[in-house]
């Protein structure tokens, strides 16, 4: 479950103002970070976030 269930969980968080992610050091892969973006694109209230990616390499395919 892990990302995706943050991600849908997010979703559902349509009054939520304020976030902070710390996710450095984590396995996220392509799907959990598409599905992050997915449940937080939901978010429409949302005014701040602090995302921390530290450590976190990504791979792009097909650039």
């Amino acid at each position: 479950m892990g990302e995706s269930g943050l991600g849908s969980g997010l979703a559902n968080c349509i009054n939520l103002s304020n976030l902070t992610l710390n996710l450095r050091e984590n396995q996220i892969g392509d799907e959990g970070a598409s599905g992050l973006g997915s449940g937080l694109a939901n978010c429409i209230n949302l005014s701040k976030m602090t995302l921390d990616l530290r450590y976190k390499q990504f791979i792009c395919f097909g650039l």
